[in-house]
């Protein structure tokens, strides 16, 4: 049987159960909640983007935050991004740090490394789609590319500067 507590005065309460018809009502309105919900939840699913382009994702949830929403260097048109393969790989698996310029701006920011947390694959699709929407068209970088210049670096456990990545693309 369901019951409703009802506070009382001096924290006593009193216990009292509900008519069969209230109680039909109560859960009348759950159910209609809960197929509201379904009904809902049918019609949004998070996990179904069918129109996404391969690295969107990824970068709407890593990158676009700085680089798209605030004052971070600007991705379209940087050479930074249609430089070296190598290059732009070492900055999303360790980061970089430094004064950087792109497009006659110098920024002194920090940009974060995401090779503990992306696989081989997700760099490989974010890159490539940042050098589709923004830079020029060039090949696909592939996960073994990203791979390559991971094993290379396994030992890095710093921030990359922006001299040694223009010294050793």
């Amino acid at each position: 049987m369901l019951t409703l507590v009802e506070s009382m005065p001096a924290d006593c309460y009193r216990e009292r159960a509900l008519s069969p018809a209230r109680r039909y009502r109560s859960l009348a309105s759950g159910a209609a909640c809960l197929v509201l919900l379904a009904g809902c939840m049918t019609r949004h699913r998070p996990g179904a983007m069918p129109d996404a382009e391969p690295g969107g994702v990824q970068f709407q949830s890593y990158c676009a935050g700085c680089h798209e929403h605030a004052e971070a260097p600007p991705l379209a048109g940087s050479p930074w991004v249609a430089g070296p393969e190598n290059r732009l790989i070492k900055i999303v698996l360790h980061g970089v740090r430094g004064p950087i310029e792109v497009q006659g701006q110098t920024d002194d920011r920090e940009m974060p490394g995401f090779g503990k947390i992306l696989s081989d694959a997700d760099v490989a699709s974010i890159l490539s789609f940042v050098r589709r929407r923004f830079g020029t068209p060039s090949e696909p970088i592939t996960p073994a590319a990203v791979s390559r210049v991971r094993a290379a670096n396994q030992t890095r456990t710093d921030y990359w500067s922006v001299e040694e990545l223009l010294r050793e693309p």
